[in-house]
């Protein structure tokens, strides 16, 4: 059996789209919304110690570090080795993988972005959503720019942080799923997202949720490897009122497109 069929069938869903870039884990559940979101909030989160290496990434004129998991596939052997069976079969238990700890392209691609031009961050305060290892916020920090790097997963925030000390950057955290909390209101000058478009739902979600976080006069600036939900996602943008400018970036040999939105 092959080892996503494996993963599949301990955590009970089907493959899709789930993690940026990967097959990922989908688990389907005909629980009521409450019902679902209460599992959720029962379910502990677990501390798994996943095997790291260090990366380094030349971005701009400095070389940051960045800590990674060292194998996505190996880590959901051992999240999976952790997780009793109700957990398991928990509907949302997809949302405790580790996809967060992989250096994604896109990220890379809204980090060389932003040190190609620094003046959108310098000075300014920033905002990272869906920040995982955070490439994007510790550049952007780098170049003089104030900023929160922001992720629901539990696990995130000790690699962010450990990430700030291997390439001497300070940068602040908060864990937010920034589909469903605001902040209290708080809006940045410029709001980040880099490979968030990979759900049927989330286009218009991911278009009000940024929008949300900006300030007037603020912007939006967003990455994506060429996900299937782009167009959409650009739709909702125009329909409440942005225009797109667009930038290809390479990483690794392919072309990563970065949005950039005025608010």
């Amino acid at each position: 059996m092959a080892r996503w069929q494996r993963h599949i069938d301990v955590i009970g869903g089907k493959k899709s789209q789930g993690g940026p870039g990967h097959p990922g884990i989908r688990n389907k559940c005909s629980a009521p919304v409450k019902e679902i979101r209460a599992s959720m909030s029962a379910m502990k989160f677990l501390s798994v110690k996943y095997p790291t290496l260090t990366r380094s990434r030349k971005i701009g004129e400095k070389v940051f570090v960045v800590e990674a998991i060292r194998d996505l596939d190996e880590a959901i052997d051992l999240l999976c080795a952790a997780l009793t069976p109700e957990e398991q079969r928990d509907p949302f238990a997809e949302d405790l993988c580790p996809y967060f700890g992989i250096l994604w392209p896109a990220s890379e691609g809204l980090a060389l972005y932003l040190a190609a031009h620094p003046e959108v961050v310098r000075g300014k305060r920033v905002l990272e959503l869906g920040a995982g290892l955070g490439l994007p916020s510790l550049v952007a920090a780098h170049l003089g720019g104030e900023v929160l790097a922001t992720d629901f997963h539990p696990d995130a925030e000790s690699y962010f942080l450990r990430n700030c000390r291997h390439s001497s950057v300070t940068a602040g955290y908060r864990r937010l799923n920034w589909r469903s909390e605001n902040l209290e209101g708080e809006t940045f000058d410029v709001v980040l997202g880099s490979d968030v478009l990979y759900e049927s739902k989330h286009p218009l979600e991911v278009a009000r949720g940024l929008i949300a976080f900006a300030r007037a006069g603020g912007e939006i600036i967003l990455s994506d490897p060429g996900r299937a939900y782009v167009q959409p996602f650009l739709a909702a943008m125009r329909a409440e009122g942005f225009e797109e400018e667009m930038s290809l970036i390479t990483v690794d040999q392919k072309d990563i497109a970065v949005f950039r939105f005025r608010v």
